[in-house]
C-alpha cells in the first residue's frame, strides 16, 4: 500500500511540474507539496474516489492554466503603450513658434503619466540659465468639464474663479485640452503625436497675463525613460 501511495505522489508530482512557468512562479513547489500531502488524507478518509476526484481535479486545471497563460501572452504581444505617456524633450524645431511676450526657455522637458481620468503633466526646464518647473497640472481627456484648480483643489493664481477646464481625445494620435468661463475660451491647447509615436507636437494658445499668446513646440520622445526603472 505503501509503495501505491508512493506511485500516486510522484504522478501528482509530475503533473505539477507540468503546470506553466508562470504559473509555478507565483505558487512555487507548493502544489506539489499539496499532492504530497492530501494524498493519503484523501486515501484514509474517501478511498479510491476521492483519488479520483483529486486527480481529475488537477488534470482539468493543467491544460486551462495553459491556456490561460497562452491568452495572456498575445494580449501583452499585441497591447500597444499610451502614446502620450512618457518623458519628452523639446527639439530645435523650424515648426517651433514662441511668443515674444515671453522668456523662451534654453530647454523644455514635459513628462506625462496616465491617469483614469486622463494624464498628470510636469513641465520643466530651463529659462534665462536658470533651472524651472510648472505647477504639475491634469489633463482631462473624458470630455468632462472641470473647475480649473491646483491638484489639491485650490484656486490658480491669475485664473478667474469659475472657469472650468475640459479635454479629449478626437483620434488616438490627438488630445485636446481648453479652459472657458462663461463660455469665453482662456486657453487651448493640442498634443499630436506622430505616427511612429516619437515625435509630439503641441500648439497652447490663449490669454495668459500679459494678453494673448500662441505657442506651438516639437518634443522628443525620451528613450529611455529617465523616470522608469532599468531593468
Amino acid at each position: 500500500m505503501r509503495t501505491w501511495m508512493s506511485g500516486c505522489q510522484a504522478v501528482y508530482r509530475r503533473l505539477s511540474r507540468a503546470f506553466p512557468h508562470e504559473f509555478r512562479m507565483v505558487c512555487g513547489d507548493g502544489l506539489e507539496r499539496l499532492g504530497e500531502d492530501l494524498a493519503p488524507l484523501i486515501w484514509r478518509d474517501q478511498g479510491v474516489l476521492g483519488l479520483i476526484r483529486l486527480f481529475t481535479d488537477i488534470a482539468l486545471r493543467l491544460p486551462l492554466e495553459h491556456m490561460m497563460t497562452w491568452v495572456n501572452t498575445t494580449k501583452e504581444a499585441t497591447m500597444t503603450g499610451d502614446l502620450f505617456e512618457g518623458t519628452w524633450k523639446a527639439t530645435k524645431s523650424e515648426r517651433v513658434q514662441w511668443d515674444p511676450a515671453y522668456p523662451q526657455p534654453q530647454q523644455t522637458c514635459l513628462r506625462l503619466e496616465a491617469t483614469e481620468t486622463g494624464y498628470l503633466m510636469v513641465a520643466y526646464g530651463i529659462v534665462d540659465g536658470q533651472a524651472c518647473a510648472e505647477r504639475p497640472q491634469s489633463i482631462f481627456s473624458d470630455g468632462r468639464r472641470r473647475p480649473l484648480v491646483d491638484l489639491n483643489g485650490r484656486p490658480i493664481p491669475g485664473v478667474p474663479a469659475g472657469a472650468v477646464t475640459f479635454g479629449g481625445c478626437p483620434d488616438s494620435h490627438t488630445l485636446e485640452v481648453g479652459a472657458e468661463i462663461d463660455g469665453k475660451v482662456l486657453g487651448a491647447g493640442t498634443y499630436k503625436v506622430s505616427a511612429d509615436g516619437n515625435t509630439m507636437t503641441v500648439t497652447n494658445e490663449g490669454i495668459g497675463l500679459k494678453g494673448p499668446f500662441k505657442v506651438i513646440t516639437v518634443f522628443e520622445r525620451v528613450v529611455p525613460d529617465p523616470y522608469l526603472p532599468v531593468s
